[in-house]
């Protein structure tokens, strides 16, 4: 019992390891962040897609009484 906990709390701790490594990797330039999607204050493009039902939904559609809110995240880079 006490070889599969041991075993059990090392992988925990190599995939945290494994993780946290992967995200040191993870980062975005600014000059190359700074060019990914819309940019501030700027207007939504006309969107359509199918939803799960494989009805067409577009922001027209979404949109409801209090209005539609969409976010839209620019980078991985915290």
């Amino acid at each position: 019992m006490r070889l599969k906990t041991w075993r059990c709390h090392w992988l925990r701790w190599l995939m945290a390891a494994s993780l946290a490594g992967m995200a040191q990797l993870a980062f975005a330039e600014s000059d190359y962040a700074s060019a990914w999607g819309p940019s501030i204050g700027s207007t939504a493009p006309l969107l359509a897609a199918a939803d799960q039902d494989g009805t067409q939904q577009t922001l027209q559609s979404l949109t409801g009484p209090k209005g539609l809110l969409i976010v839209f995240n620019r980078s991985v880079d915290w």
